[in-house]
């Protein structure tokens, strides 16, 4: 497209004065202006051209497991216990997976769950010594009046239920106690939340403290795969159920449908048309998104285009082979050319960079 031409020519002005003569307010946006010019220079040129051009946007999504969630612990400022799994394991929905240190905590858990079963054995063995005493009191019904006997065996009845409700207001207390701890120390823990794989582990050494919330583990799902897109900000420019095809850096194609978009996981999830079942996780393709384009548009090299503020400018050789400057209006700034509004016509010649 660009070709070596040489031009030689007399210095016509200073430096100075050409970069004086650059500041001029030009009255006609095409006019030139006269620029110095090394003798016996070579410049590569290019023409002005009309044709097709566009503006893209690569798209990189990877083969991945649908299904994936990211496990943390839930507690602050805590040394790590032990990590039971690796990268690659296979896991079931319930296994332990790592916890941190808690063993205050677990000492406490399990003292509050002794003093529980002890009030509710004593409860127990209270009823058992209500009933004792009603029995010996009925024994005695034959030497006592009705009213007596009432008596008697509402008292009875009255002291146990004051014992047993101290110690039911005790349980109640510990289970409450009890509850908060347990949560706490399960925090302490990472189960698997589903069945699946290890598919990443955070490195856990020696200076390890525990963050709420940070991811440790992630378990996918690899019996569901697809490719994820994270460049959510171009999902306007798809839509659901409609197919595109993905290539591979060697030019392999994958046919896949648009079938989810995630704002909240900033996901676009595109499933293959024919399943591939020796498809490698991890596999990367591309996809070349048209953002723009215009058709039978004038357009030159990006590099050809020089800025001054908001004001676009090329350099050109005029007749006697100066290098000049003229004005141009752009418009589409495509992947490797720029659109020209004003300022040049089909086939006119500039300088490249």
């Amino acid at each position: 497209m660009g070709r070596k031409r040489f031009y030689a020519g007399a210095i016509l002005v200073s430096c100075m004065l050409t970069l004086c003569g650059c500041n001029l307010k030009q009255e006609d946006d095409k006019a030139s202006i006269l620029v110095s010019n090394d003798a016996m220079s070579s410049y590569e040129m290019t023409t002005a051209q009309k044709g097709k051009i566009q503006k893209t946007k690569v798209l990189v999504a990877n083969y991945q497991q649908v299904r994936s969630e990211n496990l943390s612990f839930q507690v602050n400022g805590r040394r790590l216990e032990g990590v039971y799994v690796s990268m690659g394991d296979t896991v079931e929905k319930g296994d332990l997976l790592a916890e941190v240190y808690c063993d205050d905590e677990k000492k406490e858990l399990a003292n509050l769950e002794y003093q529980m079963k002890t009030q509710e054995m004593k409860i127990e063995h209270l009823q058992v010594q209500k009933e004792l005493e009603l029995t010996q009191l009925s024994r005695k019904k034959g030497t006592m009046s009705a009213t007596e006997y009432e008596a008697s065996v509402a008292a009875v009845e009255d002291k146990y239920r004051v014992q047993t409700e101290d110690l039911e207001d005790a349980i109640y207390v510990e289970r409450m106690q009890y509850d908060e701890l347990y949560w706490f120390v399960e925090g302490c823990k990472i189960y698997a939340t589903m069945d699946g794989t290890i598919t990443y582990l955070r490195d856990t050494g020696s200076g390890f403290v525990s963050w709420g919330g940070n991811k440790v583990l992630t378990i996918s799902d690899s019996a569901e795969c697809a490719f994820l897109c994270d460049d959510v900000e171009y999902a306007s420019y798809f839509t659901v159920g409609d197919t595109y095809v993905f290539e591979t850096s060697n030019g392999i194609e994958y046919e896949t449908v648009l079938t989810e978009v995630d704002e909240e996981e900033k996901i676009m999830r595109f499933e293959l048309t024919i399943p591939q079942y020796n498809m490698t996780l991890g596999q990367r393709v591309l996809y070349s998104l048209v953002l723009d384009e215009k058709e039978d548009a004038l357009s030159i090299p990006k590099n050809a285009v020089y800025y001054a503020g908001d004001k676009a400018y090329v350099y050109y050789f005029d007749e006697e082979g100066n290098r000049q400057i003229k004005s141009i209006t752009v418009g589409l700034q495509a992947d490797s050319r720029v659109e020209v509004l004003e300022g040049l016509t089909e086939g006119e010649e500039v300088i490249l960079r």
